[in-house]
């Protein structure tokens, strides 16, 4: 008999800009994958897709700082 692990996934959301836009990472394991994406409305502004957290941390960070007006 061949058993399956279900596959297990998880959402956080990072930050929220005042405009509204929410980052979000989600993770999977198989391989582990985490997806960084920017939604606003509804609408998935940016999606990207990497191996590593530290590597979605950081985008997600950078994006962030992106978006804010300088001081």
């Amino acid at each position: 008999m061949n058993a399956t692990r279900p596959r297990e996934r998880h959402a956080e959301r990072l930050w929220t800009a005042a405009d509204g836009t929410v980052c979000i990472l989600a993770t999977g394991d198989t391989p582990p994958i985490y997806s960084v994406s920017l939604i606003r409305d509804a609408q998935v502004l940016r999606e990207r897709r990497l191996y590593g957290l530290a590597s979605a941390q950081m985008l997600a960070q950078g994006w962030k700082d992106g978006s804010q007006p300088a001081v």
